[in-house]
């Protein structure tokens, strides 16, 4: 099987968001992702997506942006969502796939991967530890929600 990996292309979104929102599926999880192909496409400014193709057909997609870390004083690569079809697990396509996006980033001056793995589920972050990755112990990954955000945004300064 020969797998390219190349940016998404357009049209591909419904395809991509799709493989995404069956990734809490395959971990167990309850949530629901809310992405679309719609979401994606008006999101083409922010976000870069690297797939895995095999003639046509998407095995994987790694969906990143460029970030900067002002501590580091380097840019970086924040993974968003990375996702393997099933059957292909266990067959370093999820390495290769993270390789090749990170390749990408590095084209753009990366200089680190940013990523966050579910507490919920110890298969990924296994993944990423074998790759040596390494727990952010001094970090709180921390959200302010839709909701939140907008009031946050509504209200006076006080």
């Amino acid at each position: 099987m020969s797998v390219a990996f190349r940016a998404m292309r357009p049209g591909e979104e419904n395809a991509v968001a799709a493989m995404i929102r069956q990734l809490p599926k395959d971990l167990g999880l309850h949530a629901q992702v809310a992405i679309t192909g719609d979401a994606l496409r008006e999101a083409a400014d922010t976000i870069r997506i690297t797939v895995a193709d095999n003639s046509g057909l998407l095995l994987g997609t790694c969906l990143w942006m460029i970030t900067f870390s002002t501590w580091r004083g380097v840019k970086g690569m924040y993974v968003c969502d990375m996702f393997v079809m099933s059957h292909m697990r266990g067959q370093k396509l999820g390495e290769r796939l993270l390789r090749a996006a990170a390749k990408q980033a590095a084209a753009e001056g990366a200089r680190y991967i940013k990523l966050e793995a579910s507490a919920e589920n110890l298969r990924p972050a296994q993944f990423y530890t074998k790759l040596k990755f390494e727990v952010a112990t001094k970090d709180h990954l921390m959200f302010l929600e839709p909701n939140n955000f907008q009031h946050f945004i509504a209200e006076q300064e006080k």
